[in-house]
């Protein structure tokens, strides 16, 4: 399920997350510069192919490359929420990436909100396993929601009365808000649920004024925002360019330093659990990239027994090795 929210107070620009799923492995990666990618499509669809144009930090669940969401070096922040009602384009001639690299795409190649909706139409998501709404910001505050309707994609952009996605359309969410609705018990759980996060996040947004630490604030927001299978909260501090985390079973909150980190091409990537991320020495507990350390990470989301009853899904141990050295086939 999950909740993202942009906060723009005084200059200062802040995008926020919980994410919600029954699956505790959270990782985090550096990508760098200067690398030649091709996405990851079976034919006979056209893969992606491009070069990072610059380094970022991403968090994931599944593996290298396949990011939650992230950061890259020049303030740029993709994130992403469920959203069940999305429907990808059909098939076309453009090239493909999947709904994940969909993110990692946009942080090698785009520094802004507006470079972002420039190059965005330019490729297209197929073979999907999960359907996503996606909330981008930058660094001089400008802002973005893009779901995919009716197999095309909708902008919402700017000054967004409420920058919040949860796991409704943003259009229908934002004006249900508005109109003074409060309950939406007969909308089923699952939507009942998503309305009330926004309603929480929306009546506590304007207590801001009220704190002096804007970081503060926004992880009490999040934890308001919290339910049973929260896993990880982030808070991307775009204007100091760092992620202040903390997760289910390691709630101490940690700050991780882009500039700590070196994203020059030719450099090895760095990797951490941030499950085990201690708040002390945070850089110095990234260890260099590797692909056992990624087989770890895909292995254990592809063979994690709740998420394997719920999507009844049969991965092979050749596939899930192919998945942990799919990086390794860049140049």
């Amino acid at each position: 399920m999950s909740t993202a929210f942009q906060i723009n107070q005084n200059g200062e620009y802040l995008v926020c997350k919980n994410q919600d799923v029954m699956y505790n492995g959270v990782y985090l990666f550096t990508n760098q510069r200067g690398v030649r990618k091709t996405a990851l499509m079976l034919s006979p669809t056209q893969p992606a192919s491009w070069v990072s144009a610059y380094g970022s930090l991403t968090v994931s669940q599944i593996g290298k490359e396949n990011p939650n969401g992230g950061i890259n070096e020049k303030g740029l922040v993709v994130e992403q929420t469920t959203l069940w009602q999305t429907e990808y384009p059909a098939s076309d001639v453009r090239p493909a990436v999947n709904e994940l690299q969909w993110i990692q795409y946009l942080l090698d190649t785009c520094s802004t909100v507006q470079e972002v909706l420039e190059v965005a139409p330019s490729i297209r998501i197929d073979q999907s396993t999960s359907r996503l709404h996606y909330l981008i910001a930058d660094k001089i505050g400008d802002r973005a929601v893009i779901e995919f309707l009716n197999g095309k994609m909708t902008i919402y952009r700017g000054e967004l009365p409420l920058p919040v996605i949860v796991n409704s359309p943003y259009k229908e969410a934002l004006k249900e808000i508005e109109s003074g609705k409060t309950n939406w018990s007969d909308c089923g759980e699952y939507q009942e649920n998503s309305m009330q996060r926004l309603l929480t996040v929306s009546k506590r947004m304007p207590e801001i004024s009220n704190h002096i630490d804007i970081i503060d604030f926004a992880f009490e927001v999040l934890t308001s925002a919290r339910r049973e299978d929260t896993v990880f909260s982030l808070v991307y501090d775009i204007n100091r360019m760092e992620v202040h985390a903390c997760t289910n079973r390691n709630p101490e909150r940690k700050t991780i330093k882009t500039v700590d980190f070196d994203f020059a091409n030719g450099l090895p990537s760095q990797s951490v659990d941030l499950q085990r991320l201690r708040a002390k020495n945070v850089t110095e507990q990234f260890e260099t990239y590797n692909t056992e350390f990624n087989h770890k990470a895909v292995n254990s989301f592809f063979r994690d027994p709740t998420l394997t009853a719920i999507f009844k899904w049969e991965i092979s141990d050749e596939m899930v090795h192919f998945l942990a050295c799919y990086p390794d086939s860049f140049s």
